[in-house]
């Protein structure tokens, strides 16, 4: 028994261990990369979020986007990075549908700009050893190309959405759901054109 109890006592040990090692030896281009998804993942958890959540328990909120973005730039090759942008859509969803806050025009840009740097700073902070030294050429190619679909995404995406704005207003659940869905099925296209591009 009192082997056993040794033994679990020492993975958890072993992981921080090894969690602390890996974290002293990240070099700086990998490091930023990281540190990008998870400001990102941070934003969008906070966008996302119901005032009333906001309201009654803050500290909640920001410390559950905390823990989860942190996961995003710790395990950049999981599919923990897919299952926190679904998260992030559905808590957009409860927002704008559970809680009836109007979908505006900035929100709903910046949460589409932090879900797609979530997923691209992910994708590229994932082929990238994390003791790797990374060229300032590298970087500035992602963020001009990064920066580059961006732009035309949200050109369309909000134009879009402004010319929703002048259609006759009805009170209805299906605004919220379409415009919801527009922005995940914008956030993924970017995030697949950006794969092509980097084959």
């Amino acid at each position: 028994m009192s082997g056993g109890t040794g033994s679990g006592g020492a993975g958890p040990r072993s992981s921080w261990a090894e969690i602390v090692a890996r974290a002293r030896r990240t070099a700086i281009g990998p490091m930023l990369i990281r540190l990008v998804a998870v400001a990102a993942g941070f934003c969008a958890v906070l966008i996302a979020a119901p005032p009333v959540a906001m309201q009654a328990g803050p500290g909640r909120v920001v410390l559950a986007g905390a823990v989860a973005a942190l996961a995003v730039g710790a395990y950049p090759r999981s599919r923990w990075v897919g299952v926190f942008i679904v998260a992030v859509v559905a808590e957009w969803l409860l927002t704008t549908i559970g809680f009836g806050e109007p979908t505006e025009l900035l929100r709903v840009g910046l949460l589409t700009v932090a879900v797609y740097l979530v997923h691209s700073a992910s994708a590229l902070a994932a082929v990238l050893p994390y003791d790797s030294a990374v060229a300032r050429s590298v970087i500035l190619a992602w963020t001009g190309r990064v920066a580059s679909v961006l732009l035309a995404g949200l050109v369309v995406g909000l134009g879009g959405l402004v010319v929703a704005r002048y259609l006759p207003a009805q009170q209805t659940v299906i605004g919220p759901i379409v415009g919801s869905v527009i922005a995940a099925g914008l956030a993924g296209l970017l995030a697949w054109h950006l794969r092509r591009r980097a084959r």
